[in-house]
């Protein structure tokens, strides 16, 4: 059983831009890893690593999907040291989530930075401002099997159980200070809110939410570790 807490986090809209995508930004309907390692780095005021976060969970849900026109205005720089200056504009199609909702499984010790977060919290973008709703103590019960909906799964789950979902490459963190770099690409299955559940058989992976009724993967360190030692340089 894990005990921990358990963080509602909502806005108004979120986007989570999906790698590779030029010209249409499309969004993601679940958040990368990378996206929830950048929330607690913004709550804790200091850029977190991988490893001082034991174990995480997470699902997001959202009403609805919708397209904006936006200005992208470009800068450049040949190092990093050099005063940025205009490139040029262009407008591009963007993809948002409207109403969305981040429920975020958590060890224990980070409810002091979530009640009192140094930084905004995004959801996404830096106009996806977001706002812890409640924080609540929560004991995740391991289970085998379960119906899952708005989660992440990685490629080995996905494919051990024929799992039906979007596929995509996706960085597990970001390298601090600039330029940043990703670290730790994984496929991972993305199982959209809007979806009919899934079915999945995930041994080690899964743990419900006995207040909540729904399951969720569990991504701990080891695996992360494993993950960013194998793809990482």
């Amino acid at each position: 059983m894990l005990k921990g807490i358990r963080v509602v986090i909502t806005a108004y809209t979120a986007s989570f831009c999906a790698p590779g995508m030029l010209g249409y930004q499309l969004t993601l309907p679940v958040p990368p890893l990378s996206a929830i390692y950048g929330l607690l780095s913004a709550a804790a005021g200091r850029w977190v690593a991988p490893n001082k976060v034991e174990w995480l969970a997470y699902r997001f849900e959202y009403e609805w999907k919708a397209t904006d026109l936006e200005t992208i205005i470009t800068f450049e720089r040949k190092t990093p040291d050099d005063i940025p200056t205009f490139a040029g504009r262009n407008v591009i199609k963007r993809e948002f989530l409207s109403n969305p909702r981040l429920t975020l499984y958590l060890p224990e010790c980070w409810e002091q930075f979530l009640r009192r977060p140094r930084y905004s919290l995004l959801l996404g973008r830096t106009q996806d401002v977001a706002c812890v709703e409640s924080i609540e103590p929560v004991q995740l019960q391991p289970v085998d099997e379960g119906m899952l909906s708005g989660v992440l799964l990685p490629w080995e789950v996905i494919q051990r159980g024929n799992v039906d979902a979007w596929l995509q490459s996706l960085p597990i963190t970001f390298s601090d200070g600039a330029p940043r770099r990703p670290l730790g690409k994984q496929i991972f299955g993305v199982l959209d809110a809007h979806r009919r559940p899934s079915q999945v058989n995930a041994p080690d992976w899964l743990a419900q939410d006995p207040i909540q009724n729904h399951a969720v993967p569990v991504y701990r360190w080891e695996w992360i570790r494993n993950v960013l030692q194998r793809t990482s340089g």
